[in-house]
């Protein structure tokens, strides 16, 4: 099983990823996986399912970001006619279609700060 996914880039077509057994039953059109490409993560929308493996070798999807799908195939047609229309990629239709939080394409890093200590209450003189 292979699932074609729209990622968050301009790219010259969406690239397929192969589905690993555990999220055969789970994945579904509209749904978000996490995806590696040249070795960084991207959240993407699964556009199609496909059984027939490509030309090429298919790296695995990494996650499952969602249960449900948040896009609906309304949707998803929408964006392959937007994306013909103003002559740019599905990722770039997806990035500016999506809320901010609905995608990895950035890197957060949280350090603890034990001076700080667990009490939020305080605002902390820099």
């Amino acid at each position: 099983m292979y699932a074609e996914v729209i990622i968050p880039l301009a790219l010259p077509k969406n690239y397929t990823w192969s589905v690993p057994e555990q999220w055969r039953s789970q994945v579904r059109e509209g749904c978000r996986v996490e995806v590696e490409l040249k070795n960084k993560k991207y959240a993407g929308v699964v556009k199609t399912i496909l059984d027939k493996e490509p030309a090429y070798k298919t790296k695995s999807i990494t996650n499952m970001l969602d249960d449900e799908p948040i896009v609906y195939p309304q949707q998803l047609q929408l964006w392959q006619w937007m994306a013909q229309y103003y002559m740019c990629s599905e990722g770039e239709v997806m990035a500016a279609a999506l809320p901010a939080h609905f995608k990895l394409s950035s890197e957060t890093i949280l350090l603890y700060n034990e001076e700080a200590g667990d009490d939020f209450a305080k605002p902390n003189a820099l």
